[in-house]
């Protein structure tokens, strides 16, 4: 398993989490960070020193922030200390005994709740997690949104337009590339986050397709690493090849 270095993507934090007062923003950050770890490893065993630099802290902030989790309830640690010396030599942290676990509800208006500690009732009306992380200092009134890939032009999401593209470079050009490629979702994706749209794309293979699948030499460059390399814009803007007349053999006329 590759070493564990943060969340990549993102912090899953509950939502009594993340509007619990008596912690501090900090807190609540490295919370989502503990939490996507035991997801991930099934053990969390970063030092302060490594989350200090994660979160852009200091180790004593994360050490403070560590307390305030643990009480709170929302984490437990346990130390294992070296027989001969008495020192601590490794600290593991597990979820505490509050209950973070959605339930279903037989109220047709609620989908799920969450099972908060004493005192930190839900406000009337509000359903659990509405947002990943809302209003983590209501004081600044700062709000982080986590949104998914906005639709593109036409509306098509980034995976179906790549579908669609690799779908009909294949059918041109004769390929049979994979629209789940890693390496080609790289380069597809780069250019249609350049807001360049699928009818861009889609001109690109008949253009290059007229220039090169006839041609040996060229043919082996209807690939998505050359159609939508840093090369596309110039490729986009290159004339329609005019389709040349068939060859005819020495001494005949057709």
């Amino acid at each position: 398993m590759n070493e564990f270095t943060g969340a990549r993507y993102f912090l899953n934090i509950p939502a009594v989490v993340a509007h619990d007062k008596r912690l501090n923003d900090k807190s609540i950050i490295l919370f989502g960070e503990v939490y996507a770890m035991l997801n991930t490893t099934g053990e969390f065993f970063m030092s302060n020193s490594t989350l200090a630099k994660l979160l852009n802290t200091s180790p004593a902030t994360i050490k403070r922030s560590i307390r305030e989790l643990e009480q709170t309830g929302y984490i437990e640690r346990t130390m294992t200390t070296d027989p001969e010396t008495g020192q601590i030599v490794k600290r593991y942290i597990r979820l505490g005994k509050n209950d973070l676990t959605p339930r279903v509800t037989s109220d047709p208006g609620v989908v799920a709740q969450m099972t908060l500690p004493p005192g930190h009732e839900r406000p009337e009306g509000r359903v659990m997690g509405e947002h990943i992380i809302e209003n983590i200092n209501r004081e600044s009134k700062r709000t982080i949104n986590i949104n998914p890939q906005p639709p593109l032009k036409g509306g098509l999401s980034l995976a179906d337009a790549t579908k669609e593209i690799i779908s009909y470079l294949n059918q041109q050009a004769g390929t049979s590339y994979r629209a789940s490629s890693k390496a080609t979702q790289r380069f597809v994706h780069a250019r249609l986050k350049e807001n360049y749209t699928v009818d861009d794309c889609k001109k690109v293979i008949d253009i290059k397709v007229a220039s090169w699948k006839d041609d040996p030499k060229m043919s082996k460059y209807l690939r998505p690493q050359t159609l939508f390399s840093n090369k596309f814009e110039g490729y986009l803007n290159e004339p329609m090849p005019a389709k040349q007349p068939p060859k005819r053999a020495k001494g005949y006329l057709f």
